[in-house]
């Protein structure tokens, strides 16, 4: 029973999941920023939603992986590779694919109750994402420099979507988030592809790091980090986001490892593994803390009076 769960949880990856939780938050922070309220059932739904979808996309992705036969090759890191549940014929591939099946019709159903109230903001942006949760792996990282844009904009878009479940606007509030939380997901992806570039090539992707290769592909990695660190501060200076979103720099001790190992391991697989664990930690954690700066930036007095 234990080794089935356990298989389940591989298969959707599940310890990834918080990602979709920390974006979602940060969306329903800049709304309780700019109205000082939360409507507790939409940010519920909203959540469901969300990390179905995140399901969806990570079921697809071992499904395809495995139906293009590229699973059996790749280097399996904690934080890469995919996993080997489908391979080792511990869940059939037909129910790892009707498996996203369902968790894309659920997050489809909630997407509908959204689309009752807030139709045409929120129409693109769902559409948007479900063609990208059931196409990315199989056609979309075929595309030239695609793979990260695409992965980057569908959370930054979660964010924007969670912001417009609450009150059906969006606002500059809304758009600042998007900036960071696009580039931070982005980059997140873009590590984490160094290991597989061999395999990605057989599987006739053409994400960034193949494009680049590896010894280039670090050096915009630290470039973008340091974009993404700078568009915070512009944003707070800009009086776009409240100075305790500058809480979000914290992290920027474990940017700096990151990119500093990377500049040097790029090609060392082994090495750079430290790496991918302190960018995952600098994308978790500076969402989170941009959420949390949102929170805090709202005065006492305003929350008394709404």
């Amino acid at each position: 029973m234990l080794g089935s769960i356990e298989n389940w949880m591989k298969l959707l990856r599940a310890n990834f999941l918080i990602l979709t939780v920390v974006t979602v938050f940060a969306g329903l922070a800049a709304s309780f920023y700019e109205y000082h309220s939360i409507n507790f059932l939409n940010a519920f739904l909203c959540m469901v939603g969300a990390l179905l979808a995140h399901m969806a996309v990570n079921v697809f992705n071992n499904y395809f992986d495995f139906k293009m036969g590229i699973d059996q090759h790749t280097l399996k890191t904690p934080f890469s590779g995919g996993v080997d549940v489908i391979v080792e014929g511990r869940i059939k591939p037909s129910t790892a694919f009707y498996t996203g099946v369902l968790c894309l019709t659920g997050a489809g159903l909630v997407g509908i109750y959204f689309l009752k109230m807030f139709f045409w903001i929120l129409f693109p942006i769902l559409l948007y994402g479900g063609i990208s949760v059931y196409f990315y792996t199989s056609y979309l990282s075929r595309f030239s420099g695609l793979s990260e844009i695409i992965a980057g904009t569908n959370y930054g878009l979660i964010s924007v979507g969670a912001f417009i479940t609450q009150r059906g606007l969006v606002s500059t509030v809304a758009l600042a988030v998007f900036v960071p939380v696009s580039i931070l997901v982005g980059i997140l992806l873009f590590l984490n592809e160094f290991p597989d570039v061999e395999v990605d090539k057989m599987a006739g992707r053409k994400h960034l790091v193949i494009l680049l290769g590896r010894r280039n592909a670090s050096r915009l990695y630290v470039v973008l980090l340091t974009i993404m660190y700078s568009s915070v501060v512009f944003l707070v200076v800009s009086r776009i986001l409240p100075v305790t979103c500058l809480l979000a720099l914290t992290t920027l001790p474990f940017g700096w490892k990151a990119g500093k190992i990377t500049l040097k391991s790029y090609d060392n697989i082994e090495e750079l593994i430290p790496a991918l664990a302190s960018n995952l930690f600098v994308v978790l954690f500076t969402i989170s803390l941009l959420a949390v700066g949102l929170f805090l930036g709202v005065p006492f007095e305003q929350l008394v009076l709404s």
